[in-house]
């Protein structure tokens, strides 16, 4: 499985010869409330040909509506997922009803051999998820947008190979030293900071979360917006 962070808590998911796409925010619509995007978005729309898209909630930093409407103009093939709310703002973008896919929590849908469960999360959007992605042998716990909790280690997430976590500390997320404790919950193989860097107001430096993981023993490193990886 290769693995591509996008920024903030976008990421790109190639295995088996499938592309995820996860929580692209390609715009700077954020900027009307002040916060103006420090990085470009790696990619172009034409280099993603995704065959998923998810978004894990509906805030625009997530589900950005000019993302997304591009994507199914330019990929109408593309399965358009997330959950409930993120299905009525899919509507309102007149995305064609056939393209969505809800998803429920605790529930899986397999795709091309790739097996997607919803999981929980808990955040300012009630309805946000988090993501398990099993490709290629391995097993994927992307966090989304959550607060600390013990719930979010459950039969889904432990022991699993990869953990990617929030650590913004901000708006509904945990700080670095909270993700260190869902670490230790959850016991990953490689734990990862995400969601920081793309806004000024909304950032936090991943070194005390690396640094962290490391004493326990877990392998942990700095991604790079744009930078792919192997898992």
């Amino acid at each position: 499985m290769e693995i591509t962070w996008l920024s903030q808590g976008g990421f790109l998911f190639d295995a088996d010869c499938t592309r995820i796409l996860v929580d692209p925010y390609m715009s700077d619509c954020l900027e009307f409330k002040g916060l103006k995007r420090l990085v470009d978005f790696p990619l172009t729309f034409e280099e993603l040909h995704p065959d998923v898209l998810i978004c894990t909630h509906d805030h625009l930093d997530h589900l950005d509506p000019g993302t997304v409407s591009e994507i199914a103009a330019l990929y109408p093939e593309c399965l358009i997922a997330g959950p409930e709310s993120c299905c009525r703002h899919f509507r309102k973008l007149e995305i064609p009803e056939q393209s969505i896919k809800k998803l429920e929590r605790g529930k899986c849908f397999e795709f091309n051999g790739i097996k997607i469960t919803s999981v929980f999360a808990r955040h300012t959007e009630p309805e946000a998820t988090g993501l398990v992605i099993e490709a290629d042998g391995k097993r994927v716990y992307l966090s989304g947008d959550t607060e600390y909790d013990k719930r979010l280690a459950n039969d889904f997430t432990k022991d699993c190979d990869l953990l990617l976590i929030c650590i913004n500390g901000r708006l509904g997320n945990m700080s670095f030293e909270e993700a260190l404790k869902a670490v230790a919950d959850i016991k990953p193989r490689t734990a990862l900071p995400m969601h920081y860097g793309l806004f000024a107001e909304n950032t936090a430096d991943p070194k005390p979360f690396i640094a962290g993981c490391a004493k326990t023993g877990i392998k942990s490193f700095e991604m790079f917006v744009g930078g792919g990886f192997e898992l």
